[in-house]
């Protein structure tokens, strides 16, 4: 069902949070925003009295049900905004728990993090098993997921805390050498190769002038993540010109990571270059073992290929490579994603990481929703991937969730002991600093103690990119200002 809603309510700087509540059971709604002639109106209305708010959403029209939901007003008004709009989308969440007969997963979660939930639960003194169950009851989770929350947090307690002396540093390439169908990246094809080097020199630079920052203010190495796009769309010399300007941030890493990604862009010297500037872990990224598939989502190579490129990297020396599938690509039912996991088996990746296909308007996935398999298969095969990978003996790591998800799931990372991704940890947690290179890239620098975090992005567009490489330096040093007393720059 995708009705168009009339949404009435006192509170409209909310309006797009009480839009994704509607969304997580009917994908494809429409809102106006206290304008009539929806097929389905919703109204919201509150009152406050004696320090308690009282929140009612009532829905007429197509489908009709009431909900109200009441909480004490914070002193906080930081926190009020939060609880407000809390309190409001939970009423309209159980109005349509009501109308539909369905309980989402997630329940009436629709942020990207949910491990926040518990962590902030812990920061007030709770256990992470009460913080679990606090936030599996106040946001109605399945409990398998609640669950799934709190083993991820016991894997990340066991990883040496980010510290604010210490710093991330992010590479990226964004270029592919064929645009996957579901991608809604701004990267670019490599098409002729013609924006390649001025690219390289023009990250060279950006990579000398973050390193010497980091020297001014006296950040060390944490962890080192080359990324994309796919970086394997480089010539082996343009890799080892890059690594090379990163080397001194890699010789004192704690890890380094380098995405090789498409298994088509991988060869001996590629991955002999990748191999002898450090890199610790590298991505070899399938999403399926079905060439038919492949070809339908415009990823231009074989099982074949990835099979003969995961031999080649543990050749070369490589000891942990991860690996990259898709629950719910179309044309898919769960019998081939079960083949998919047997497959991947075969090859025996150190990490493995189940995404859940995520349809983007700016995606060309779109084209294709009537062959996507439905979301209770989805969640079926997530289920499958997640006990695939505790066959394995892997743990889940880290945790995060999109708008526009089949079947309102989730993407997972899991690995074996010892080897879960610190730097995947810092970006789903944003817990620490971290300085990015390349169009698109974003630096980030983040106070967990306040919750305070700041950004400055990199431009996007390559060519603005290319002129403006010295902009991307003035932005990160402004980010480190003392006083932190400015406005984030436009993209």
């Amino acid at each position: 069902m995708n009705p168009t809603i009339s949404l009435f309510t006192p509170t409209p700087q909310f309006a797009n949070d009480l839009a994704d509540v509607v969304r997580i059971f009917w994908g494809g709604a429409q809102f106006r925003v206290n304008e009539p002639g929806g097929e389905i109106t919703v109204a919201h209305t509150e009152t406050e009295e004696n320090g308690v708010r009282r929140c009612r959403i009532a829905m007429t029209g197509a489908c009709s049900g009431c909900a109200e939901k009441t909480r004490g007003i914070s002193s906080d008004p930081l926190l009020e905004k939060r609880y407000h709009k809390r309190l409001i989308k939970q009423a309209l969440y159980d109005v349509m728990k009501q109308v539909t007969g369905r309980t989402p997963p997630w329940g009436s979660l629709t942020g990207i993090r949910p491990t926040r939930l518990l962590y902030e639960g812990m920061s007030r003194g709770l256990t992470l098993a009460e913080a679990e169950t606090e936030t599996r009851d106040i946001f109605d989770l399945k409990p398998e997921k609640a669950a799934l929350l709190r083993e991820i947090i016991e894997v990340q307690q066991t990883l040496p805390a980010p510290r604010d002396d210490e710093a991330d540093l992010y590479v990226g390439i964004p270029f592919c050498v064929s645009r996957c169908a579901y991608c809604s990246f701004l990267s670019g094809e490599v098409g002729k190769g013609k924006q390649l080097p001025p690219y390289v020199d023009a990250l060279e630079k950006e990579i000398a002038g973050t390193l010497a920052l980091m020297d001014r203010q006296g950040l060390k190495p944490r962890a080192f993540y080359m990324g994309g796009g796919t970086p394997t769309s480089l010539s082996a010399a343009q890799l080892d010109r890059v690594l090379s300007a990163a080397q001194p941030f890699i010789d004192r890493a704690l890890e380094v990571t380098v995405e090789a990604g498409r298994p088509d862009t991988i060869d001996a010297e590629k991955l002999a270059v990748i191999r002898s500037r450090g890199a610790t872990r590298i991505s070899i990224n399938p999403q399926t073992m079905h060439d038919e598939t492949l070809q339908r989502i415009g990823r231009r190579h074989t099982t074949a290929q990835t099979e003969a490129a995961y031999a080649l990297a543990r050749k070369t020396g490589f000891s942990h490579i991860n690996m990259d599938l898709i629950a719910g690509l179309p044309g898919e039912n769960l019998g081939m994603f079960l083949e998919t996991l047997r497959w991947s088996r075969s090859l025996a990746p150190e990490s493995l990481t189940v995404h859940t296909l995520s349809i983007k308007r700016s995606s060309l996935l779109h084209l294709w929703e009537a062959q996507l398999p439905d979301g209770e298969m989805v969640a079926r095969m997530v289920d499958a991937g997640r006990e695939e990978a505790a066959g394995r003996g892997m743990q889940p790591y880290y945790l995060y969730r999109q708008k526009h998800m089949a079947g309102n799931l989730e993407n997972v990372g899991y690995a074996l002991p010892g080897h879960a991704c610190v730097y995947n940890v810092d970006m789903m947690e944003e817990t620490g600093h971290v300085l990015a290179c390349g169009a698109g890239a974003i630096s980030k620098r983040v106070d967990p103690a306040i919750g305070r975090i700041e950004r400055a992005p990199n431009v996007s567009e390559i060519k603005n990119y290319l002129e403006r490489t010295d902009e991307m330096l003035s932005r990160k040093q402004l980010l480190w200002q003392s006083d932190w007393k400015r406005s984030a720059p436009s993209r």
